[in-house]
């Protein structure tokens, strides 16, 4: 399968008890699916979400074969256009995601820290926009996106041929000379800012972290296709 991309949470509230956990990460999970089959239009994909507690630390991931993903790529148009689409949508899904993460815990006021992944779809994107920078060849891109895609490539050589024809038909992005008076105005500009800097106070001596509480438990949550139910484990840490 291909890694779509995934979001990352962190929240700093209490430990809860452990059937308290279990329920809240199941229904996390069941309310993240649900918006998942709203918005992401491709026909099949796999979900697997972990929750550690302490205060709550999670992780969600979304999959699908590369079949999946060109039928998905296939209703938006142009080849790059349905792949800048269905990231869109794997980025609503995530901040869905960590917004109802928190929402248990909203009288608190707590705010989750989240980091995004974008998966082989942000590394795609990456791959033409490094031909139309003139940086590497459609070969080149060919080959790197062989190598991201693994044994998933051999199985869908429509996609791979489609991504091939993109890949070669990227037109080049017009590239911005640097002329002479805008170096001399940055240079003037750094100067005048070097000037403007006041000396550094001493620094005061940095207070050590408390030590972190140990975690007890993992809720996993996963479903490896949409016809499948939802799996559950809990692990003790």
């Amino acid at each position: 399968m291909i890694d779509l991309g995934a979001t990352d949470f962190y929240i700093d509230v209490p430990s809860l008890p452990r059937h308290e956990f279990e329920k809240y990460s199941t229904k996390l999970f069941d309310e993240w699916e649900a918006y998942v089959e709203q918005v992401l239009k491709i026909p099949d994909y796999a979900l697997a979400l972990e929750v550690e507690e302490g205060s709550i630390k999670g992780g969600a991931k979304i999959a699908a074969t590369l079949y999946a993903l060109y039928m998905g790529v296939g209703q938006y148009g142009s080849f790059i256009s349905g792949v800048q689409t269905i990231q869109g949508q794997i980025s609503s899904i995530g901040d869905f995601l960590a917004t109802h993460a928190t929402t248990p815990f909203s009288s608190n006021e707590v705010k989750p820290k989240i980091k995004k992944h974008s998966g082989s779809l942000g590394a795609l994107q990456h791959l033409f926009f490094k031909v139309q920078q003139g940086k590497i060849t459609a070969e080149q891109a060919m080959l790197e996106a062989e190598v991201m895609f693994g044994d998933e490539a051999k199985s869908e050589p429509d996609f791979m041929s489609e991504m091939k024809s993109s890949f070669e038909n990227t037109p080049l992005l017009a590239k911005q000379l640097t002329l002479p008076l805008n170096t001399f105005e940055q240079d003037v500009f750094l100067q005048v800012g070097n000037k403007k800097r006041q000396p550094r106070s001493p620094r005061s001596p940095r207070p050590k972290p408390e030590p972190l509480i140990g975690q007890q438990f993992r809720v996993e949550v996963w479903r490896e296709s949409k016809k499948e139910k939802r799996k559950v484990r809990v692990i003790q840490l």
